[in-house]
């Protein structure tokens, strides 16, 4: 009997199997089947490009098949602000926040970003200088995964290949490179130098607006001269020798002709601290040749020239009248007097007489007619009077109405120098630009305690405010997130061929306008670090113009709007939907049926 129900009504078998299966594991309708379902995979929707963290909905959640991966609760971007900043807040030492930071960035990128741009004033110190100087010295300590390309000597012959290996590949139009050879005031960091470019470009983004996956920072990996790097087992580079001569050129010759193969020949090609006799070399060669820029050279002379064009405005007393005396002879200085030259020459001054109040002084003493190996142009501001060793014995023989110095010599500009200063002029400009902090020629404190807080003030890394006979000074920072950011927007908007040295001027003279008669009354030749990202608009918005006007650009049409342009093409920082949009179609009509031929009825 058993048998023949078996054959004759097979179902009675198939229900009571089922029966006897647990509920869950029993096939169930169609509308909740999931064999058919398409997922986004995880590692997807969780990428650094997209992931919002727990900002995602829940329809999304639902939609992207990551319900019950993140708790229930949604943030919004005030709420996820909100736990950034507190937990960034939470760290007390700087390093500690470097680190946080750097985990932040390679886990969620627009977040990162967005608090970047939010928190400037917070935030820059700590991924730019001072911090980033001392992250560099220990990167390898600090490195936390892909964050840029390294090259080294032994990609000879297959340098395009390396770079194309970037994920992004396709994407980018800049790249940050670096040989790590001066990186800050702190010598040769090697392959270490990489915490400098992927510095860089994160405020390419955070001020300027552009997207990250436009910007690849590269590392030159070709040895290093610190030998307490090669022995430190931490170290993240060859533990080599550097390369020099022309091998080393060489190799940077074929890195420039990799770069724009591999992403097109409208790549603009950022350098960034190489050492000095090298970095004016490579500027010469290469300046005409490529859309090519050098920050420690050209940034940091528009940002230097336009502080010397806001105590003129201050003083009310022309450059060309002001002695101005500049302290170190290295990249910095050469550029920033190259710069300052085409300035005075633009004002229909002679040779003659834009250098005659301008003077050099180096680790051997001023320039003088009769001063051995005068590095690059500063051998047109040597003058013709006996050779002075001493800093303090020059700053009293000619009296200058402004000092700038980039020697990373701590307290170079002592007591005596700066009350001489005060002596002679009423409010003598006092430039501190090395960095990090500690290599500042003097503080803020000191130039307003000694020249009885009459000094307009200005230093490459931030000083604190500084009380002063009932009075808060709050000294400037010339820095070049005032510049760069604001120049690559505006070359890469307008697709520049090359970038000349006009350039550069419009720059200095964008960023000395923006401070207000308020801010000069009070001594302000440099814009709070807040506004850094309006003024990197401004800056772009100008050096577009410049460009479009003098047939250096090769966008077309030329926008008939340039700020709305630019605008309209940056990188968002807000989070859109990450599901794609539906809309409602009307009822369609059925397929018609087929109409069989004869042939096909009588088949």
């Amino acid at each position: 009997m058993n048998y023949w129900r078996i054959l004759i009504h097979p179902r009675l078998t198939r229900m009571k199997s089922e029966n006897n299966t647990p509920k869950a594991c029993r096939p169930q309708n169609r509308m909740s089947c999931t064999q058919d379902v398409v997922k986004t995979p995880t590692s997807i929707v969780f990428s650094n490009k997209y992931n919002k963290f727990m900002g995602f909905t829940l329809e999304e959640r639902q939609r992207l098949n990551i319900h019950g991966l993140l708790p229930v609760c949604v943030r919004s971007p005030q709420d996820q602000m909100y736990v950034f900043e507190s937990n960034f807040r939470s760290i007390n030492t700087n390093i500690g926040k470097y680190q946080y930071l750097r985990i932040m960035r390679q886990s969620f990128e627009r977040l990162y970003f967005k608090f970047v741009s939010e928190h400037v004033t917070e935030v820059l110190p700590i991924i730019y200088t001072p911090t980033v100087g001392m992250a560099c010295m220990v990167y390898g300590m600090l490195y936390r995964g892909m964050s840029g390309v390294y090259i080294t000597k032994y990609d000879r012959g297959h340098m395009v290949d390396v770079l194309k290996n970037w994920p992004d590949s396709k994407n980018v139009k800049a790249v940050c490179v670096t040989d790590g050879q001066r990186i800050l005031g702190l010598g040769d960091l090697g392959a270490n130098g990489m915490g400098i470019c992927v510095g860089k470009m994160e405020l390419y983004t955070a001020l300027g607006g552009i997207s990250p996956a436009k910007c690849l920072p590269v590392c030159l990996d070709i040895g290093t001269t610190n030998k307490n790097l090669r022995d430190d087992p931490m170290y993240i580079g060859l533990r080599e020798d550097r390369i020099t001569g022309k091998e080393y050129e060489d190799f940077v010759e074929e890195f420039i002709q990799s770069a724009l193969k591999a992403f097109g020949c409208q790549t603009l090609i950022h350098f960034e601290d190489f050492a000095t006799p090298n970095a004016f070399k490579f500027l010469e060669k290469y300046q005409d040749q490529c859309c090519y820029f050098n920050d420690d050279i050209q940034g940091t002379a528009a940002v230097g020239l336009a502080g010397l064009l806001g105590i003129q405005r201050i003083t009310k007393i022309e450059l060309q009248d002001h002695v101005i005396l500049f302290c170190g002879a290295g990249s910095a200085m050469m550029g920033l007097t190259a710069l300052l030259k085409k300035e005075l020459q633009s004002r229909g001054l002679s040779d003659e007489e834009l250098t005659k109040n301008l003077y050099v002084y180096d680790a051997k003493g001023l320039i003088t007619k009769s001063s051995q190996e005068i590095p690059g142009n500063i051998a047109d501001f040597a003058k013709d009077m006996p050779p002075i060793k001493s800093l303090e014995e020059v700053v009293e023989k000619i009296k200058p109405s402004i000092i700038m110095g980039a020697t990373s010599a701590a307290g170079l500009f002592t007591e005596k120098i700066l009350r001489t200063m005060a002596a002679s002029h009423e409010r003598p400009g006092v430039f501190a630009f090395s960095n990090p902090t500690n290599k500042a020629e003097c503080t803020a404190e000191q130039a307003y305690k000694f020249t009885d807080g009459r000094a307009i003030y200005s230093a490459g890394s931030p000083f604190p405010p500084v009380e002063f006979n009932g009075k808060r000074l709050t000294p400037g920072q010339a820095n070049n997130c005032f510049a760069f950011p604001g120049i690559v927007l505006g070359v890469m908007t307008a697709l520049a061929v090359t970038v000349p040295d006009e350039v550069y001027l419009v720059t200095a003279h964008t960023l000395s306008n923006v401070p207000s008669k308020e801010d000069l009354a009070s001594g302000k030749i440099y814009p709070n670090i807040a506004c850094a990202k309006d003024v990197a608009l401004e800056i772009a918005v100008n050096v577009c113009q410049y460009l479009f006007d003098n047939d250096l650009a090769q966008l077309t049409p030329v926008p008939d709007d340039i700020r709305e342009y630019i605008l309209k093409n940056e990188y968002q920082l807000d989070f859109s939907s990450s599901t794609t949009e539906t809309w409602d179609y009307p009822e369609m009509k059925p397929n018609p049926k087929p109409n069989p031929t004869k042939e096909q009825k009588q088949k």
